[in-house]
């Protein structure tokens, strides 16, 4: 008869799906990075999580849902990290906002560089779904810094709100682009840049775009 060790280490070992589902992602984190996607197959990820494979099926019906699942969490955190370096600085000094952002946002990049390599470097190999997922995120970055450069446009012209909605949006898209630059530029040369010149140098071109729109 098994002891009640035995039986405790039994039910602890069979976690369900849910339970499950951060320990694969954080293993195939990993993988995508080392091998990139096409290199990447759901049984070495199974070993990388020590599981078996069943289980990642369990959790993830196939590799392209798994990756989109990790790209959507990993995206998340990302947007977050955004949001917060524009959105605790004086939003009305677009200069010293855009400046401290960038340097803000690449300090999380230079602290959790895998994290955006997966992102920003593509380890997507062209999967389709893949692109698309990176795509919406990227849309809804834009539309969140959207929210923050829609202060600094004042009317004129006779221009209406909605024109001023949709150069905000062009503003916050262009925001997002020079982040992602910024981003492959430390990545790519880590040694040559540090988040204070990159940000400072990233923030001028940004306020440029802004004085040119407002």
């Amino acid at each position: 008869m098994a002891s009640r060790v035995e039986t405790k280490r039994k039910r602890a070992a069979h976690l369900g799906p849910e339970r499950r589902r951060p320990e694969v992602l954080d293993a195939a984190l990993v993988l995508f990075l080392e091998r990139g996607y096409e290199g990447t197959s759901m049984e070495a990820i199974a070993g990388a999580a020590g599981v078996t494979k069943p289980v990642v099926y369990a959790c993830f019906p196939g590799k392209d849902e798994l990756f989109r699942a990790l790209l959507a969490r990993e995206e998340e955190r990302i947007l977050a990290e955004i949001q917060a370096a524009f959105g605790g600085t004086d939003l009305d000094d677009a200069e010293s906002t855009l400046t401290e952002g960038y340097t803000s946002f690449l300090r999380a990049v230079a602290a959790r560089p895998e994290l955006y390599e997966l992102i920003f470097l593509g380890q997507g190999g062209g999967n389709m779904a893949v692109a698309k997922r990176i795509q919406a995120g990227r849309e809804a970055q834009a539309e969140g810094l959207a929210t923050i450069a829609r202060r600094w446009l004042q009317p004129r012209d006779g221009r209406s709100g909605a024109e001023l909605d949709a150069a905000a949006l062009v503003l916050g898209s262009a925001m997002v682009g020079l982040a992602e630059a910024a981003a492959r530029l430390m990545l790519g040369d880590p040694g040559r840049w540090t988040p204070e010149d990159l940000g400072r140098r990233v923030g001028e071109l940004a306020i440029a775009a802004v004085r040119s729109s407002a």
